[in-house]
C-alpha cells in the first residue's frame, strides 16, 4: 500500500472484495431468477445494469488498492478510471432511461441519480486526492465503497423481491 497512507486500512479492503463479491452473486441471482420480469419492465434491464457496475467498481476498488508496492500516483490514477467508469456508464444509462420517459414517476429518476452520485463520486475524489498524496484519500475511498453496497444492497433486493409485487 502506498507510503503508509493506507496502513491499516488492509482488512477493509479485504473484507470489502469479499462483501462486494457475495453481493454481486446475489444480484447475479437474482438477474437470472427474474430475468423475464426484469426484461418486461422499462427500466429495471438498465438497473440490473448499473447494480453490476456499481459492486463491480467497488470490488475493484478493494482490489486493486490490495495491490502492494504501488506509488501513490499509480494508485490514484487507477482509482480515478474505476471511479470515471463506476459513475460514468451507469449515469449515462439513467439519462437515457430519463429521455426514454421509462421511470414511471420523475422523482425515481432523481432519487435514482443522486443515490448513485453520492456512492460513486467519493470513490473519484479519493482518487484525486491519492493522486496529491492527500490523507483524507482512504476516507473518501471508505465512504464511496460503503455506499455502494449500501446502494447495490437497494438494488439487489428491488431486483429480487419488489418486481414480483
Amino acid at each position: 500500500m502506498p507510503g503508509g497512507m493506507l496502513e491499516g486500512w488492509k482488512d477493509f479492503y479485504v473484507a470489502v472484495a469479499s462483501a462486494t463479491s457475495a453481493l454481486a452473486g446475489l444480484v447475479f441471482v437474482a438477474l437470472s431468477i427474474n430475468l423475464e420480469k426484469i426484461l418486461a419492465i422499462p427500466g429495471l434491464p438498465a438497473r440490473g445494469a448499473e447494480t453490476v457496475i456499481l459492486l463491480a467498481g467497488a470490488l475493484i476498488v478493494a482490489l486493486v488498492t490490495l495491490i502492494p508496492g504501488q506509488s501513490s500516483l499509480m494508485l490514484g490514477v487507477e482509482l480515478g478510471a474505476v471511479g470515471l467508469v463506476a459513475w460514468g456508464a451507469p449515469f449515462a444509462l439513467q439519462i437515457a432511461a430519463g429521455r426514454r420517459r421509462t421511470y414511471v414517476k420523475r422523482w425515481h429518476f432523481t432519487l435514482r441519480a443522486v443515490l448513485h452520485q453520492a456512492a460513486t463520486l467519493p470513490i473519484l475524489v479519493g482518487g484525486a486526492l491519492m493522486v496529491v498524496v492527500e490523507t483524507s484519500a482512504p476516507y473518501w475511498l471508505a465512504l464511496g465503497v460503503v455506499l455502494s453496497l449500501c446502494l447495490g444492497l437497494l438494488n439487489a433486493w428491488v431486483l429480487l423481491v419488489e418486481i414480483l409485487r
